[in-house]
């Protein structure tokens, strides 16, 4: 495992807006792989600065962007009431925090100690929609590692809200790991089925993981929802699939 650094820094959005983000990073001059993180829904959390920092001892320069800028929950780290959560994803515009964590790829590829080649993108929950949009938009993207995304499809289109994410997998130019816990409502077995159908169309080289008994968001550090034996395999799969993609790109 690598020395790590941590550090603050300030994204510019495609809107001018300014993007709280932190880098996790491998001590040493590298070239190294790099990871562009969609956090939860939580926003940047403990939780998500430990991933961070596990992928930055595994060698990968990783940025997060707080694609809420500043305005998320008030208490990322409690996971037992999602009222002020859900408000926060309700408000949340969609087009403008994925092109936040494409700021960030941008930024990766932009520095002395990164590969610009092999930069992908990871996340979890409403991060992992944004990273499949990111990925989707970013034809430069190595791969994408996509934890139990929270909105496959939306409720409705709306300016915040485009496009159904799952409508522009066709885009995908990168290896993409899909993840979820098979007793995850937000990925039924026809949504599942109906994904795959569209990934094999289009010839995306794709890894689809399902874990038996696991809901939503089971690597959450939370008793109701977390699931141990899938939250284990799961992290081995995805790094391994991120290794794998990585050297290959």
């Amino acid at each position: 495992m690598a020395e790590t650094t941590t550090r603050d820094i300030e994204l510019t959005g495609r809107d001018g807006g300014r993007i709280p983000a932190f880098v996790t990073e491998p001590v040493g001059p590298g070239p190294y792989p790099a990871v562009v993180f969609g956090a939860e829904a939580m926003g940047p959390n403990a939780f998500g600065r430990q991933v961070a920092a596990d992928l930055a001892a595994l060698g990968y320069v990783t940025i997060t962007p707080d694609y809420y800028r500043g305005t998320g929950p008030s208490k990322p780290d409690d996971y037992t009431d999602f009222t002020e959560v859900m408000a926060a994803i309700g408000d949340l515009d969609f087009r403008r925090a994925t092109f936040d964590l494409l700021a960030g790829a941008d930024w990766l590829r932009a520095q002395p100690n990164v590969d610009a080649t092999r930069v992908a993108t990871w996340g979890y929950c409403t991060g992992g929609t944004l990273s499949l949009l990111a990925a989707c938009l970013d034809r430069r993207m190595a791969a994408a590692v996509l934890f139990f995304p929270s909105q496959p499809m939306f409720e409705e289109l709306t300016p915040k809200r485009p496009s159904h994410p799952m409508d522009l997998v066709w885009a995908l130019t990168c290896p993409v790991q899909v993840i979820y816990g098979d007793a995850d409502p937000i990925m039924p077995a026809d949504r599942l089925a109906e994904l795959r159908r569209r990934l094999e169309q289009w010839n995306i080289a794709h890894d689809i993981r399902i874990h038996p008994g696991a809901g939503h968001a089971f690597s959450a550090p939370a008793p109701h929802m977390h699931n141990a034996d899938a939250a284990t395999a799961s992290w081995r799969q995805a790094t391994e699939f991120l290794a794998l993609s990585a050297a290959i790109r």
